[in-house]
């Protein structure tokens, strides 16, 4: 067993599993106000927008306190993570692209629909990259955020 094999979660891909054109769908998660509150926390984003009721109320856009777009894509990747894909075969993230389409707001269900849209496999080493096009989508079936991702994988062999 490789040292990279004993890191490498069950439902893992290498580079050669993807498919060009295949459609990965996450499981869904309702955005909550707590994970409003941690993300304010967490990252410093205290935009009364998202954080303070009344003045989102009286000031929003949406009649009240509503999350931070990002969070619901930081979200998605972790919906993504659950996937279990890259668990111990994903190298990094090396490009991602976020076309905010329409408000996610709390109580909202989400999930993230993939499509492989580019295979590059590098010239020499053993990995390649995974090009893929996102959308999250609200229970509804409204976009509310897309874009590209661009992961590199790592290759059974060189």
């Amino acid at each position: 067993m490789s040292q990279l094999q004993r890191y490498v979660g069950p439902s893992a891909r290498y580079f050669e599993d993807f498919k060009l054109g295949e459609r990965i769908v996450s499981q869904g998660r309702t955005i909550t106000q707590a994970d409003g509150l941690l993300w304010a926390m967490y990252t410093g984003d205290m935009n009364p927008m998202h954080v303070d009721h009344e003045f989102a109320a009286k000031h929003a856009l949406y009649g009240g306190a509503f999350p931070p777009g990002l969070m619901a894509v930081a979200i998605a990747q972790g919906l993504k993570e659950r996937l279990g894909l890259a668990a111990g075969t994903g190298l990094a993230i090396l490009e991602h692209t976020i076309r905010y389409k329409a408000a996610v707001l709390f109580g909202d269900t989400i999930h993230l629909e993939l499509v492989v849209t580019g295979l590059q496999r590098h010239a020499t080493k053993p990995r390649g990259k995974v090009h893929y096009g996102y959308q999250v989508l609200k229970g509804d079936g409204t976009v509310a955020v897309e874009g590209e991702w661009v992961w590199l994988f790592a290759a059974r062999e060189g």
